[in-house]
């Protein structure tokens, strides 16, 4: 069963808690991108904030696009995220913050860039619940999808069969077939879902192509 996860990217607070109430009805999980201006080249809200003052049953993914996520994780400890992604282009101890979170009692995810190699976090890799690869330039919604990225996640699928893979940015249901073909269990797609006119429609065009494959 791929899993299909709605992202979220704003720096207005107002909107953050708009759209979890829009999508709150259609999903279970939300995906939530934070970004500091630093390691990506916009800014967002912090979002513990925000989520703090939501009641809600989802479950959220917190996108860390932040050169520096230790003290975003410290603050989101006290929400109802359950899974966090750092980036490994992140100067940070990639694998002591994975053991952190996993002391916690939450899962963590390393992303990766389309031209970051991959193989020079192998150590942090094995400890991490997932990985996602980033199918655009983090940073803004609706940039182009870099195809070069579907032949990364096969050969990682190939190599590490039993690592579950997120694939985040351009996911269109013409695109999902070819990442789930790729290797990718689980797809986040902000752009598509969040500016349609249906989200249901939308998450459901989405697992339909996705189990279509």
């Amino acid at each position: 069963m791929i899993e299909v996860i709605p992202a979220i990217l704003t720096d207005s607070s107002l909107k953050l808690k708009e759209l979890v109430r829009n999508l709150e009805p259609y999903t279970t999980r939300v995906h939530i991108d934070i970004a500091d201006g630093e390691l990506v080249p916009n800014k967002t809200v912090t979002g513990y904030d925000e989520i703090k003052e939501i009641e809600s049953a989802l479950k959220f993914d917190v996108h860390l696009m932040v050169s520096d996520p230790a003290p975003y994780i410290k603050e989101w400890l006290h929400t109802q995220a359950d899974r966090f992604i750092i980036h490994s282009e992140s100067k940070c101890d990639h694998g002591s913050l994975i053991n952190y979170l996993h002391q916690c009692k939450r899962k963590a995810g390393l992303a990766f860039n389309p031209e970051t190699d991959v193989n020079k976090f192998k150590d942090s890799v094995i400890k991490a619940d997932f990985v996602q690869f980033m199918m655009i330039h983090p940073g803004f919604q609706g940039q182009p999808f870099l195809t070069e990225v579907v032949d990364k996640i096969s050969v990682f699928h190939k190599e590490n069969p039993d690592i579950i893979i997120m694939c985040d940015g351009g996911v269109t249901p013409e695109r999902a077939p070819v990442l789930v073909k790729a290797g990718a269990s689980a797809l986040v797609s902000g752009s598509y879902i969040v500016k349609s006119q249906n989200i249901e429609e939308a998450i459901q065009n989405l697992k339909t192509a996705a189990g279509s494959m």
